[in-house]
């Protein structure tokens, strides 16, 4: 096995152990566990940036994998208190790894694995942001639970995170692509998910958009 991938297997464990180490100890400091929730949630997406360095080909399919079996533990025997919700119903934790799974699949078999670190990233900053600044900021609600500070954060984070992605891949209409896939983004955090889907449904959809609005521009 190259040295490269051996690397980048390493650093997703030590990452996978980080977070793991942060859900434990935040809930001691009495920090509420929606926000170590989204602390965890942001942090383990940072394993997009090892993947698209280290792991650009079908091993990256291994530490996800990984991911989505601990979670299903924890889930089932509730062995990392600080991830899970009261509610069973509620599956975020299990659908945030499946759904770094389906994009590791999509983003490899197109050779552009920086597509799914799209959705991926998105889910983590966009998502997590728009929560911990929500519940700690949002005061006004917008639809449901989501507040105007959350939506707003869910769309200036969706935009920056395409709009750097893109700008490192050297991709055209960057502008107007981080426009499209900050504004579906935002649009099915607000009002298409619920009990957790958004963990599956915000990065499968915003690397979707995006891969069409990719395949609309090679046709101008």
């Amino acid at each position: 096995m190259d040295k490269k991938i051996i690397l980048g297997l390493l650093l997703s464990y030590i990452l996978l152990f980080i977070c793991f180490i942060i859900a434990l100890i935040l809930p001691k400091l009495k920090v509420p566990k929606e926000i170590t929730r989204k602390v965890v949630h942001i942090m383990i997406s940072n394993w997009w940036i090892i993947a698209l360095i280290y792991l650009n080909n079908y091993f990256a399919l291994i530490p996800p994998i990984t991911f989505l079996g601990l979670n299903y533990l924890s889930y089932k025997y509730k062995l990392v208190k600080g991830i899970e919700r009261d509610d069973p119903k509620q599956l975020g934790t299990i659908f945030y790894p499946l759904a770094m799974i389906l994009l590791v699949l999509f983003g490899i078999s197109q050779h552009k694995l920086y597509i799914g670190a799209i959705g991926g990233l998105i889910l983590g900053y966009s998502d997590g942001l728009a929560t911990v600044l929500g519940v700690t900021l949002g005061k006004r609600k917008l639809y449901r639970d989501k507040t105007y500070v959350g939506s707003i954060t869910m769309l200036v984070m969706s935009f920056m995170v395409t709009f750097i992605i893109l700008n490192l891949y050297h991709q055209e209409y960057i502008l107007l692509g981080s426009l499209v896939v900050a504004f579906s983004a935002t649009f099915n955090e607000l009002f298409i998910t619920d009990h957790g889907t958004d963990n599956l449904s915000v990065p499968l959809l915003s690397s979707i958009v995006y891969y069409l609005f990719q395949l609309i521009v090679q046709l101008i």
